[in-house]
C-alpha cells in the first residue's frame, strides 16, 4: 500500500490534486504498488517488465476496464474502447487504411493543409502554439478522413463541433465509474451531448450519403466502408463507422497537436537543439517541404519527436482491468483488479533513462542506446494488440510539421510564460505563448 492515503479517501485527494506526481512518489513503493480511492483499490505498476507483460505476454487477460466517460459516449466501441473478438474484428478491418501506401497518399494531404497555415503566422508575433498546433493536426485529420465534396460549411461545422467536444473532454479521474454523474445536466454536460448529438447526426449522413454514391474518394472513410473482414466477408455497420471515425479524429488529432506542441516548447528553451533541427532541414529538404521518401532522411526531426514523447507523452496514464487471475512483476493479481501504468512516470525513471529530465534528442540517435533495454521500455504508441494502429499516420504527419516548422521559422518562449503539464484527456502545456520569428534564409 502507498504510504500517505487519508483514512476514508484514500488517496483520491492526492491524485486529483496531482496525479503526476503521486504516480512518481509511487514508483519508490515498488514496482506494483496498491493505491486507494475510497473503497476501492487501484495497482500501479512502475517495473517496465511488469507493464510489457500487461501489455504483451498477458495481454489476453487485461481490457480497457475503465469507464471513460464522456470519452465512451462520444466515440462508443471504437477501437480504443473496444474489447475482445470486437477489437480484433475491427482492428482487421481498419489495418487497410494505415498501410504504408495509403499513409504515402494521406501525406499530400497533410502538406497541402498545414504548409499554409505554418507559413502564414505573423513575423514576429506571438502564437498560442498550443491550440494552433491541435487546430492544424485536427483539420488534416478531418480533411484525410473525408475528402468528398461535402462542402466547405459542413466540414467547417465538423471541426468546430469537434473543437466544442474536446475542450469538454476534460478528465474525470475516478468519477468516470460513476455514471449517473455523466447525467447531472450541467452546462458542460448539456454542451458536449448538444456537440455530439449534432456531430452524430452530420456523421450518419455523410456515412450514408458516401455509401450511396459508391464512388471511392481515396480517403480514411471510403476504406474503412469497402473494408471486409476475411474471416467472415462482412463490413462495419454505420455505428461502427461512426465509431472508429471518432476514435481515429479525437485520437490523431489530440495526441500529435499536444506532441508537436511540447516539441516547440522543449526548442524553444533550447536554441541549440532548434539550430541543429534547422541545419538537417535545410540540408535535406533545401527549400522544399518533405515527401514521404524524405521522412527516412530527417533522423533527428524524428528524434526530437522521440525524446519529446518520453517527457511529454500525450498519454500520461493507461488503465486495465484484468478478466482472469493474472501475475505481473511477481505480484499474483485477482480478477477484476484494476490496473494502472503511467508512461510520464515510467519515461522520468533514472533506473530507466539516464538523465532522464534532460532534453537530450541525441540518446535516441546513439546505436547503444537504441539497442539497450531501456529502449525496449518506451512505448510511446503502446505494445501488443493495442499497439495504436495510427502510428505509421502519427509519425509521418509529426515529422512533416516539424520539419516545416524548423525550415520557416524560429521559436522562442514569451517571457513570463509560466508553462507546466496539466492533465487532461492528454498531457496538454498549461499556457504555450510562443514568438515566431521568420528565419534570415526565408526573408
Amino acid at each position: 500500500m502507498l504510504p500517505g492515503g487519508r483514512r476514508l479517501l484514500g488517496h483520491a485527494l492526492e491524485f486529483r490534486r496531482d496525479p503526476l506526481r503521486l504516480f512518481q512518489r509511487a514508483r519508490e513503493h515498488g514496482d506494483v504498488v496498491r493505491i486507494r480511492f475510497g473503497p476501492f483499490s487501484i495497482y500501479l505498476l512502475n517495473d517496465p517488465g511488469a507493464i510489457r507483460q500487461a501489455l504483451v505476454g498477458q495481454a489476453r487477460k487485461l481490457e480497457k476496464g475503465i469507464n471513460f466517460g464522456r470519452a465512451k459516449r462520444l466515440i462508443g466501441n471504437g477501437l480504443v474502447m473496444s474489447a475482445g473478438e470486437d477489437h480484433r474484428r475491427q482492428r482487421r478491418l481498419m489495418q487497410p487504411a494505415f498501410h504504408r501506401a495509403e499513409i504515402a497518399r494521406y501525406l499530400d494531404t497533410m502538406r497541402e493543409v498545414a504548409v499554409p497555415r505554418i507559413d502564414g503566422w505573423a513575423d514576429g508575433g506571438p502564437l498560442s502554439f498550443d491550440q494552433e498546433m491541435r487546430s492544424i493536426t485536427l483539420t488534416v485529420l478531418t480533411r484525410t478522413l473525408l475528402s468528398a465534396d461535402i462542402g466547405a460549411e459542413a466540414i467547417g461545422e465538423i471541426e468546430r463541433l469537434l473543437r466544442v467536444l474536446l475542450t469538454e473532454l476534460l478528465p474525470e479521474g475516478i468519477v468516470a465509474n460513476i455514471p449517473a454523474l455523466a447525467w447531472v445536466p450541467t452546462r458542460s454536460n448539456r454542451r458536449f451531448d448538444a456537440a455530439n448529438r449534432r456531430l452524430g447526426t452530420m456523421l450518419a449522413g455523410i456515412i450514408d450519403g458516401y455509401r450511396a454514391g459508391g464512388t471511392d474518394h481515396g480517403d480514411l472513410m471510403s476504406i474503412m466502408i469497402s473494408a471486409r473482414d476475411d474471416e467472415t466477408g462482412t463490413g462495419m455497420t454505420s455505428q461502427q463507422l461512426r465509431d472508429e471515425a471518432m476514435t481515429l479524429v479525437i485520437a490523431g488529432s489530440e495526441t500529435t497537436g499536444n506532441t508537436l506542441a511540447w516539441a516547440g516548447y522543449l526548442l524553444s528553451r533550447h536554441p541549440e537543439v532548434q539550430e541543429q533541427l534547422q541545419q538537417e532541414a535545410d540540408r535535406v529538404l533545401a527549400g522544399r517541404d518533405a515527401g514521404y521518401d524524405d521522412l527516412a532522411q530527417l533522423p533527428f526531426t524524428r528524434a526530437v519527436v522521440t525524446e519529446t514523447l518520453r517527457l511529454y507523452s500525450p498519454v500520461w496514464v493507461l488503465p486495465r482491468e484484468a478478466v482472469a487471475d493474472v501475475e505481473l512483476g511477481g505480484y499474483q493479481l485477482q480478477a477484476k483488479s484494476r490496473i494502472l501504468f503511467s508512461p510520464f512516470a515510467l519515461n522520468r525513471d533514472p533506473a530507466v533513462h539516464r538523465e532522464p529530465d534532460r532534453f537530450d534528442p541525441g540518446r535516441w540517435i546513439s546505436h547503444e542506446y537504441r539497442a539497450s533495454e531501456t529502449r525496449q521500455s518506451f512505448f510511446p504508441f503502446g505494445q501488443g494488440i493495442r499497439n495504436c494502429i495510427g502510428e505509421g499516420f502519427a509519425w509521418t504527419e509529426a515529422i512533416l510539421l516539424l520539419s516545416s516548422i524548423a525550415a520557416r521559422w524560429d521559436l522562442r518562449l514569451a517571457a513570463g510564460a509560466d508553462v507546466h503539464p496539466v492533465v487532461s484527456s492528454t498531457l496538454v502545456p498549461s499556457e504555450l505563448p510562443i514568438i515566431v520569428t521568420r528565419r534570415a534564409t526565408e526573408r
